[in-house]
């Protein structure tokens, strides 16, 4: 989450804004300032592109990084991947996802993902199914989701994701799912590193 955020006012415990207060001031190397306003957007990016750059150096550019960001923009593909950020776990969040990479792919940036199967909430087995299998399809597959809070009212609230945790025929699909996804692991590498 390479984005300037704000969660919580650490004196009240309130929810504050989402983002870096609009009116704070960036310096550029040569003095010149912008405020936040201004720069919002290009700020993961340029972060994303530090991180590459520097793993790059560190390595001796023996080693190809990778490099995943929530927050991007113009460029970004040339630095690393993507993911759409916290989704809902519910079956329009499963058409958002088709939808959002979609978008981002016709745009340039194409290595994207979103969470499966969902961030927030408990997914039915039929929902966790239908997510695993398509995201083996998805440019970047991953397994996220939000970590449960520690008091017991809220606790209900989030399912424990691990496969091994589902039912039997969950557990079976989501196999399948990984093995698919292997299965052309090497083109979806190549065709990922080969672009940069």
């Amino acid at each position: 989450m390479n984005e300037p955020s704000v969660f919580v006012d650490s004196s009240t415990h309130e929810l504050d804004q989402r983002g870096m207060p609009v009116h704070n001031i960036h310096v550029t190397v040569s003095g010149q300032q912008f405020l936040h306003m201004y720069v919002h957007n290009a700020y993961g990016q340029l972060q994303q592109r530090a991180t590459y750059k520097g793993l790059l150096a560190r390595d001796h550019g023996q080693t190809r990084p990778f490099v995943l960001t929530r927050s991007f923009f113009f460029g970004q593909q040339k630095w690393g991947a993507m993911w759409t950020g916290d989704s809902q776990t519910n079956y329009d969040n499963v058409l958002l996802s088709v939808n959002q990479l979609l978008t981002l792919g016709v745009s340039g940036v194409v290595f994207g993902g979103c969470d499966l199967p969902g961030f927030y909430g408990i997914p039915s087995d039929d929902l966790f199914i239908q997510f695993y299998q398509l995201g083996v399809f998805y440019p970047f597959m991953r397994a996220h989701n939000n970590i449960p809070p520690t008091d017991s009212d809220n606790f209900n609230n989030f399912a424990d994701r691990e496969p091994w945790l589902q039912s039997e025929r969950v557990q079976n699909v989501i196999r399948d799912s990984i093995y698919q996804r292997y299965a052309f692991m090497h083109y979806l590498y190549t065709a990922f590193f080969e672009s940069n």
